[in-house]
């Protein structure tokens, strides 16, 4: 008589189990289904290990950042024309003075301020940059951190650098220290072409300038088109060929920049 109690129990557990299981299957299969992982991934010199980020708004600090994007899937290429791109702008405006658009075909960055209606429809500045394969071809963020240093993947580092989306940011060309007179120049001769993983780089004046004149929540833009924008697209100097200078950007304010010599000496 027990031991037929036993076995009762013993189907009743196994019952239960089974049942347990089968409605484990059908969420699984329900959220997997319902929450596909749809990101995108590029790496910095093939580099996959992360360095975890502490992303705050400290000016003074640095922090260990990996030149890769982790948001939705990129859209697929779209290029327009630069009417287009105008007719959207007038329907556009904010709380900050400046609205950035970053043309990622064309590789340059236009800084717009706003016209009597309160829209940001009037181009102020234009800075040629390079993009990369994680930069994104088209949306609309704001910016937040800001970080004066800031090392990157490969041990290189970044001045002058604001956070756009996640890890997408606008930045100088890389240095191999945080010094000034370690600017990798081979890179910073490709300025106006596709050379990044996915952060904005930029000429140490105007990723200063972005850093001390956009506040946090200024909306960044990206678009593709074949028209640079309404101000066209600044050339940056081809520097390698300079041993003296080389290490150094060319518009860096630094007081010890040896650039300034040439500029005083030309004038």
């Amino acid at each position: 008589m027990k031991n037929n109690l036993d076995i009762k129990i013993l189907i009743l557990l196994i019952c239960i189990l089974f049942f347990v299981f089968i409605i484990f299957a059908i969420y699984s299969a329900f959220f997997l289904e319902n929450n596909p992982k749809n990101t995108s991934v590029v790496t910095h010199n093939q580099i996959s290990n992360e360095l975890s980020t502490n992303n705050t708004d400290n000016l003074n600090n640095t922090e260990n950042e990996i030149e890769v994007m982790y948001i939705e899937a990129i859209p697929e290429d779209k290029v327009i024309s630069e009417d287009e791109s105008y007719i959207a702008l007038k329907n556009v405006t904010g709380d900050t003075p400046y609205y950035i658009r970053v043309n990622y075909l064309a590789n340059v960055v236009t800084i717009y301020e706003k016209d009597e209606d309160g829209f940001y429809t009037v181009p102020y500045k234009a800075m040629v940059c390079s993009c990369g394969k994680a930069t994104p071809k088209s949306g609309t963020y704001e910016t937040s951190s800001k970080y004066r240093w800031l090392s990157l993947v490969g041990n290189v580092n970044g001045q002058y650098s604001t956070r756009i989306v996640n890890r997408i940011l606008f930045h100088s060309v890389p240095y191999t220290k945080k010094t000034n007179d370690s600017l990798e120049y081979w890179e910073y001769d490709k300025l106006g072409e596709t050379a990044s993983a996915g952060c904005i780089r930029l000429t140490v004046e105007d990723a200063k300038w972005i850093y001390d004149n956009c506040a946090s929540g200024t909306k960044v833009e990206f678009y593709s088109s074949e028209n640079p924008g309404p101000l066209g697209k600044p050339e940056a100097k081809k520097i390698s060929s300079n041993e003296e200078c080389r290490n150094w950007d060319p518009t860096d304010p630094h007081k010890e920049n040896p650039w300034n010599k040439l500029k005083n000496n030309v004038n």
